[in-house]
């Protein structure tokens, strides 16, 4: 007969961390940024683990529940407020919508209010009242808690739990709850499950109990999302009934843990080895519960049947997602543009030159829009900018390889981008001694050439180039005869000769075009 034992327990936690150690932390980080990158603060949520989501009040059942809490506390760092304060008193750039959002961030001491008074200002000329900005915020802040923070908790049990069995699960097992379709419907039993424990908190020792009654619901969650909403709190009772005291005391147990990460500078060990050993450890304990619920026989556990998830078989590489009947798979039957494929010369140099002339109509339609002027953008005298033809043929001849991996993808681009873009404006700078575009006062600018405001348009565009625009005009080039397509890009390639030749000894200059001030940020 099974009983608990809290050394096994952690014990076999700690081989699911080693077995993908950087999976999880990974993991882990993803799912901090996602749900606490902005400190919302009505209601405030505590986020332990993957087994938060609790309304936090000053209630008497705090001082029972939160004693050892208050080491993991001491060691989170600066308040918000005291750090974009910091930020604002020391860096403030002038020029740009990146630097209009974050002077209004700092000023404003908050991300999510700052934010919203920047579009506040930007897109609705203040026409909106500080109480509709406060309003919105709360409405935001409540739906990013139950929709978004409270589903990715549930996806990250569903993570942890196929570690368990499985050696290389995969980062988007976090998105499962949107894949089968119940991201919603989890997020408002997840809200359910806040609010009860908000209400026994009010009690002197119900709060605390409840903690521990409540703990597996997520689990349940990712096992099972479809489960009636009393079915998964009643279940969650049974299987944590004996073991709520115990669940406590695995809690204790890592207390000298926390009092370590007190020596650690910036508290880097409760992220490197506290909360990913903590995660696996729960997951263990929702697979010993697990079992001997349905080894027990008991009400409900017959709920919890994916026979997939803890097969007997320990040496699978992945779970097969597909064979779970509420899986969906994602896209779209109706646009399916295969980016895999290899670019023929031809089709690189008509790709530079549709892209170079895209460039062109995007800056003088900005310029034309904004100061109702007709120019001529940027160093050459025809209707091309070469630096985004140049930035789109390198992203696919060198980055293509890394197509499948999107967010690699984007920083890379960014990357490669801002190499280009750094070294044409210096060497135009070296060269003739001239700006044809400067960045000083935008937001992280360096000596005026790059900034973040820019790259981060060029990731986004870079991923759109690589995944929809390229593959889609490679389909176009190839029904255009060999020998026509071979004349088009000679004419084009003398054309654009003969327009380097000329441009490097009379370049495009005059105002809207080179005239250029440095503008520094303070």
């Amino acid at each position: 007969m099974w009983k608990w034992n809290r050394r096994e327990i952690k014990s076999e936690g700690k081989k699911s961390l080693r077995k993908n150690y950087w999976r999880i932390v990974g993991v882990m980080i993803l799912v901090t940024l996602l749900t606490t990158g902005l400190n919302f603060r009505t209601p405030k949520t505590e986020i332990a683990g993957i087994n938060s989501g609790r309304l936090y009040t000053n209630s008497n059942a705090n001082i029972i529940n939160d004693w050892y809490n208050s080491i993991e506390t001491a060691a989170e760092g600066t308040d918000e407020a005291e750090v974009l304060t910091f930020l604002g008193d020391h860096y403030t750039p002038k020029k740009g919508v990146l630097a209009q959002v974050y002077n209004t961030i700092t000023a404003d001491r908050s991300v999510l209010y700052g934010t919203l008074n920047s579009v506040n200002d930007m897109v609705f000329k203040d026409k909106f009242g500080e109480g509709i900005v406060i309003m919105v915020g709360v409405f935001l802040s409540a739906f990013f808690g139950v929709f978004i923070v409270n589903v990715i908790q549930v996806g990250h049990c569903r993570f942890i739990m196929e570690n368990k069995r499985y050696g290389e699960v995969k980062f988007d097992r976090v998105f499962f709850p949107w894949r089968a379709k119940k991201g919603a419907r989890i997020g408002l039993i997840m809200l359910k499950k806040s609010v009860f424990q908000f209400l026994w908190d009010l009690t002197v020792i119900g709060g605390f109990i409840k903690v521990y009654s409540y703990k597996m619901i997520p689990y349940i969650l990712a096992e099972n999302p479809e489960i009636n909403h009393r079915d998964v709190f009643r279940l969650s009772k049974k299987m944590m009934k004996g073991y709520k005291w115990k669940a406590f005391v695995l809690d204790l147990s890592y207390i000298g843990w926390y009092a370590l990460n007190l020596l650690v500078p910036l508290g880097i060990l409760k992220w490197v080895w506290i909360t990913p050993y903590m995660d696996t450890v729960y997951g263990e304990m929702y697979y010993q519960l697990r079992a001997k619920a349905k080894a027990d026989g008991l009400e409900l556990a017959e709920l919890l049947g994916d026979e997939y998830l803890y097969p007997e078989t320990t040496d699978l590489d992945d779970y097969p997602v597909e064979k779970n009947p509420l899986y969906n798979e994602r896209g779209r039957n109706w646009i399916k543009i295969d980016y895999h494929r290899n670019y023929t010369v031809t089709s690189l140099i008509l790709m530079f030159f549709v892209f170079s002339l895209i460039g062109w109509c995007w800056e003088v339609s900005l310029h034309l829009f904004n100061d109702g002027v007709f120019v001529n953008r940027g160093f050459f005298h025809g209707p091309w900018l070469p630096i985004y033809g140049s930035g789109g043929v390198l992203i696919l001849v060198l980055l293509r390889r890394f197509a499948d991996r999107p967010a690699l993808m984007f920083v890379l681009t960014v990357i490669l981008c801002g190499v280009v873009e750094y070294s044409v404006a210096t060497f135009l700078w070296e060269t003739q001694h001239t700006y044809w575009w400067n960045y000083s006062g935008y937001f992280l600018n360096i000596q005026g050439r790059v900034c973040a405001e820019g790259l981060l348009v060029f990731g986004l565009g870079g991923l759109a180039f690589v995944y929809v625009l390229a593959p889609l005009f490679d389909e176009i080039f190839k029904r255009i005869p060999k020998r026509a397509a071979v004349s088009v890009c000679c004419i084009l390639l003398v054309a654009f000769g003969a327009d380097t030749v000329y441009s490097l000894i009379s370049p495009n200059t005059g105002e809207g075009i080179t005239d250029y001030t440095v503008e520094e940020s303070k």
